[in-house]
């Protein structure tokens, strides 16, 4: 019987010690850098542009920045400004990312991207769609 009862107490001890340990569970994953620098860059945003722009032109002598951190809101975010001329007035887009990846797709402003440093897309320009 005091037998049965040292591993009643020993199985209900290992019992709540397993409960406690992390075997099985995931741990928390750490938060990605919001501000971590978008790598490819280049790539995603051409691959992006891929699908939204329409007309062959815009293709061509298009101009891009390096990433740079800007403010946006409270906060500050790496900042991609783009230049594409089609058929119509040159336009100025911008992306803004976040940990790494393409958050947003939006006009351009001249408090962000007023002083980008231009560089020829040629990543853009090898994708012609047909």
């Amino acid at each position: 019987m005091k037998r049965w009862r040292t591993g009643s107490v020993l199985l209900a001890a290992a019992l709540v010690l397993a409960g406690c340990s992390s075997f099985g569970k995931k741990q928390p994953t750490q938060a990605p850098d919001p501000n971590a620098y978008p790598a490819n860059y280049r790539k995603q945003i051409a691959g992006y542009l891929v699908t939204e722009l329409k007309d062959r032109a815009d293709f061509y002598n298009a101009v891009i920045s390096a990433p740079a951190l800007k403010p946006i809101g409270d906060s500050q975010r790496y900042v991609v400004c783009i230049r594409y001329n089609g058929h119509i007035p040159a336009k100025e887009k911008m992306f803004i990312y976040f940990a790494g990846a393409l958050q947003q797709y939006i006009d351009a402003t001249p408090d962000l991207c007023g002083d980008a440093q231009y560089q020829p897309f040629t990543e853009l320009a090898g994708i012609v769609p047909k």
